[in-house]
């Protein structure tokens, strides 16, 4: 272990053909360069192998079957033998300082035990050049209790102590629809990790259509399970669990929204409005009671005008 690089960066490639180079020229392009770079190819059945080729004698690659986000980080974490992971996703890019400023705050500073940076979307008209905490804000301290409330959001592409994750039990392979590392920041959190961030962005975040994050009712179902395990987790106290009750509710709402959504898409207007009415006892909205008001009167109308912003919504992305 004498020969063990100081930081192991974990990088999971589901079909990821088309931007994978950019990534890998990213850290290899870093100013800190005490580090090993593991890609995980997790069942990708386009060009990612071909497109990771260039890199090869630069990079730890391995193959595994499809088992989702949280698997190919869990393989990456086993296969890891720095002191610190950092996470990259196969179509994100660093800037070349990320390793210099966010491992050297983490060796300036050894009871930090994981440290986030801002990010700058790109790859959609809609996001292109705005900051990941102008929408998701963080303040300091980052505690158990701001993170169950969203106070605090930790951008995924973290660096933190190898060994503090693998104690907390890794990531949560059974959250395939998302989420797994918002599960992973509670427990290290909960385990009384001390966590901060740097408000620099030193990511660029792609925004695609086509990931989990533009799937409307993956991210609150994979939420909610995340609250529900930790309500059930024996650490949690009566008063965190009473902060999560506001939290769950929002989510539950943006759910029946969400599948109210689809029902809509699939002509089940009945179903839809069902759902909708159920996500307006929460929200109560007013475009939500025009919408329940119109499945009444003319559905095929409200399906053709949902059908027409959801096609604009794919081409602003």
């Amino acid at each position: 272990m004498s020969n063990s690089p100081v930081v192991s960066i974990i990088i999971p490639a589901y079909n990821v053909a088309p931007y994978i180079g950019e990534a890998l020229a990213s850290v290899v392009a870093q100013s800190y360069t005490d580090y090993e770079a593991i890609v995980i190819n997790d069942g990708s059945t386009d060009e990612t192998e071909r497109a990771v080729e260039p890199f090869r004698d630069r990079i730890i690659y391995l193959k595994q079957e499809n088992r989702g986000l949280a698997g190919a980080r869990n393989t990456g974490l086993r296969h890891a033998r720095g002191r610190y992971v950092a996470l990259l996703d196969g179509d994100d890019i660093w800037m070349p300082d990320y390793l210099e400023k966010l491992v050297g705050r983490l060796l300036a500073d050894s009871g930090i035990d994981l440290i986030y940076p801002n990010a700058i979307y790109f790859g959609s008209p809609r996001w292109e050049g705005h900051l990941f905490q102008d929408f998701y804000p963080s303040r300091e301290p980052v505690t158990f209790e701001k993170l169950l409330q969203r106070e605090c959001t930790v951008f995924g592409s973290a660096v933190f102590k190898r060994e503090l994750a693998i104690e907390a039990g890794m990531f949560d392979e059974s959250l395939r629809e998302g989420g797994e590392d918002f599960d992973l920041w509670l427990r290290l959190a909960q385990n009384g990790a001390r966590i901060t961030f740097t408000t620099e962005p030193l990511v660029r975040y792609r925004k695609r259509s086509e990931s989990l994050s533009h799937d409307g009712t993956r991210m609150p179902r994979s939420q909610i399970r995340i609250y529900e395990k930790v309500l059930a987790n024996p650490k949690t106290t009566q008063q965190q669990a009473e902060l999560i009750a506001p939290v769950m509710a929002e989510m539950r709402a943006q759910l029946n929204r969400a599948v109210g959504k689809e029902l809509l898409a699939a002509g089940d207007y009945a179903g839809a409005a069902h759902h909708f009415a159920l996500a307006n006892a929460h929200f109560r909205s007013l475009k939500l009671t025009l919408v329940a008001a119109g499945l009444k009167l003319a559905p095929s109308l409200v399906a053709a005008a949902f059908a027409r912003q959801s096609e604009s919504d794919r081409k602003e992305l």
